[in-house]
């Protein structure tokens, strides 16, 4: 089958749960087309680094064959105001239309699945004679936003689960919280990880092994979402801790000045998907450190599933998709964290590691396609009857 999938993210940035799936699918043999994240001028004078990516992207060809199966196109500049007005909205998404239809006749994609991620692309149904739509929600998107923003996009949210033929979640919050919308029964399809890849090798990365013991571990994308305070807290309090960020910093969405330029902090940007299992295994314990609000309370954190698979042990704050693991992820609220960091460190065994590793097991990105395409055949399978 071919698969057009729009994605919130560009193919070479943080690798989540959009690259997986899409890349499983294409290596069994169907045909992706990823469209790479929708920018406006704003975002460009945000983020330096975005800029960057895109002007290249646009200089050179914006379609790109990255695989058997797979390429990736980067769509042209966007309207800007797109949450703050719903008209300009369906403006843009139809302009977006227009320019991504002469690229699946170029490619030959005839009544493709139409696989949609950003919560705004209610106006992309039925523009593409697709044969069933999906709506793959991987994020709580209007959780901390205020005002009009806010309203408009639960509003777009609204009618894209409205119109869409299959809606996935990916935490149980979101499929309770958005079953009352839906045509047909919500998917749970939590964020997962690659077993092999995670747990191919005990070697340590040479940057990793520059660094003093304990390491302590914060990996992801760095925005709002991180207790700054919390932090700062435990930066502070144990100069003798060595915490080694590794991630992608989201400019305007936080700010992490103050803490990397501490001595016990050692910041080594974003990596290669590839160098993470060697990175990884140089620490020597987890965090997830998230602030609580209504963004958090519905995140099934990718960071989890590959924390597990290396089998250090984790500390995180108490939310609903995590607390499922415990005790083998160490839960704490920010009051209590500093000693449930010591508690864990000292009490962590062979044995934990093991059932660590033991534990991600059934929670791979294979499988997951699995349930994906299960889910897919008895869409179709109702439709014939």
């Amino acid at each position: 089958m071919d698969i057009l999938c729009f994605s919130t993210t560009d193919w070479d940035e943080i690798w989540g749960s959009r690259q997986q799936i899409m890349l499983r699918f294409a290596n069994s043999g169907d045909r992706v087309l990823f469209i790479e994240r929708q920018v406006s001028v704003e975002h460009l004078l945000r983020d330096p680094a975005l800029l960057r990516r895109k002007l290249s992207r646009w200089r050179d060809a914006p379609l790109v064959e990255r695989s058997s199966n797979l390429w990736t196109w980067c769509p042209s500049l966007m309207l800007p105001g797109r949450y703050y007005a719903r008209l300009l909205n369906q403006l843009g998404q139809c302009l977006l239309a227009r320019q991504v239809k002469p690229v699946l006749q170029a490619l030959n994609f005839t009544q493709p699945i139409l696989w949609l991620y950003p919560p705004h692309s209610a106006p992309l149904l039925h523009k593409f004679r697709e044969s069933c739509s999906v709506y793959h929600c991987i994020d709580r998107f209007s959780g901390t936003q205020k005002g009009l923003k806010r309203s408009i996009m639960e509003k777009e949210e609204i009618q894209l689960l409205h119109g869409a033929d299959i809606v996935f979640t990916h935490s149980r919050g979101l499929q309770e919280k958005y079953t009352r919308y839906t045509l047909r029964p919500v998917k749970l399809i939590p964020s997962a990880v690659d077993i092999d890849h995670f747990q191919s090798t005990s070697d340590v990365h040479p940057d990793i092994c520059k660094i003093p013991h304990p390491r302590i571990g914060i990996m992801g994308t760095f925005d709002g979402r991180l207790d700054t305070e919390l932090l700062q807290t435990l930066i502070n309090e144990h100069p003798e801790w060595h915490f080694v960020f590794i991630g992608q910093i989201r400019p305007g969405r936080t700010n992490l000045a103050r803490l990397l330029h501490q001595g016990n902090v050692h910041y080594l940007g974003a990596r290669p998907y590839q160098e993470l299992p060697v990175l990884l295994n140089g620490l020597d314990l987890f965090l997830i450190p998230y602030k609580n609000n209504e963004l958090t309370q519905y995140i099934n954190p990718l960071k989890l599933y590959e924390y597990l698979a290396v089998g250090k042990p984790i500390v995180s704050v108490p939310l609903p998709e995590i607390m499922a693991f415990s005790p083998l992820v160490s839960i704490a609220d920010p009051e209590h964290f500093s000693d449930q960091m010591v508690n864990t460190l000292m009490s962590d065994t062979p044995e934990s590691r093991q059932a660590r590793r033991e534990i991600a097991q059934p929670h791979s990105w294979d499988a997951r396609l699995q349930e994906i395409r299960l889910t897919i055949a008895e869409f179709f399978a109702q439709e014939r009857t």
